[in-house]
């Protein structure tokens, strides 16, 4: 019996928040319940991740730009106040 190998294939996708600053992730396609597409994309900050949902891999892009430039260049979110607990990690709200 030959074994099978167990490959996950993954994107690779870049944020910006300069031409000398960049930060990469991974990209998931996927369906939602009404089987309309999406992208997720997942990206590591040095003191968490970023994550985001789009229907559009474009606007997903320029989102997460904005995203990376806000938690890197502008210290959002340094408020510790509104956090929750998931499966053991801390997120913030925004």
């Amino acid at each position: 019996m030959e074994k099978k190998l167990k490959v996950e294939v993954s994107e690779m996708f870049m944020a910006k928040t300069s031409v000398d600053d960049c930060h990469f992730g991974i990209i998931k396609r996927g369906k939602d319940e009404k089987g309309n597409p999406y992208v997720f994309s997942r990206i590591r900050m040095p003191d968490g991740l970023l994550c985001a949902r789009e229907d559009n891999q474009k606007i997903l892009g320029e989102n997460l730009d904005k995203m990376c430039v806000m938690v890197l260049k502008k210290g959002i979110p340094n408020d510790t106040n509104v956090s929750s607990e998931i499966f053991r990690s801390k997120f913030f709200h925004n």
